[in-house]
C-alpha cells in the first residue's frame, strides 16, 4: 500500500532530479556563452536551481528517507543536445542556440512541476514548497523565452 508520505517522497526525488538537470544544464550553458548578461543570468538560475535542490532534499529527509543522488539520463542527453546545437550555431555567442535550449528545458519542468501539483497526496508544507519553485520556474521561463525572442530578431 502506497502512503501519502511515499507519494510525496516520489514526487520530490522526482522533482529533485529534474531540478539538479537543470542546475547542471543552466551553469553548462553560462560556461559556453559569450555574453556577459547570458552568463550571469545562467549562473543566477544554476544558483537558483542548486538553493531548490537543497531545499528538496532537506524535506525529503524530514520524511525521514534519503534523496536520490545525480540527475537523469535524459538530463545529461538535453545536455549533450545542446552542445551539438551551439557548436553547429552560426552565431558566435552562441546566444539563440543556448536560449531555445533552456526554454525546452523549462518547459519539461514546468510539465513535471504542474502534475505534480496536481497530485492530492503531498501534504502542505511540500505543497507550499513546490508552488514557490514552480512560481520561480515559470518566471525563469518567461524571462528565457522573452531574450530567445528578442534573439530572434536580431
Amino acid at each position: 500500500m502506497t502512503t501519502n508520505d511515499d507519494a510525496t517522497l516520489l514526487a520530490l526525488n522526482e522533482l529533485l532530479i529534474a531540478t539538479r538537470d537543470a542546475e547542471r544544464g543552466y551553469q553548462e550553458a553560462a560556461d559556453v556563452v559569450a555574453l556577459r548578461d547570458l552568463v550571469e543570468l545562467f549562473e543566477g538560475y544554476a544558483l537558483q536551481r542548486a538553493k531548490f535542490a537543497g531545499e528538496m532534499e532537506e524535506r525529503i529527509k524530514t520524511l525521514r528517507a534519503t534523496p536520490v543522488k545525480g540527475g537523469s539520463p535524459i538530463g545529461a542527453l538535453h545536455r549533450g543536445w545542446m552542445d551539438l546545437k551551439v557548436a553547429a550555431d552560426a552565431d558566435p555567442t552562441h546566444a539563440r542556440a543556448l536560449l531555445e535550449e533552456c526554454e525546452r528545458g523549462e518547459d519539461l519542468a514546468l510539465k513535471l512541476y504542474a502534475a505534480t501539483l496536481k497530485s492530492q497526496d503531498l501534504d502542505q508544507i511540500t505543497r507550499t514548497m513546490i508552488q514557490r519553485h514552480y512560481e520561480q520556474v515559470q518566471a525563469a521561463h518567461d524571462r528565457v523565452r522573452q531574450l530567445r525572442d528578442a534573439a530572434l530578431k536580431v
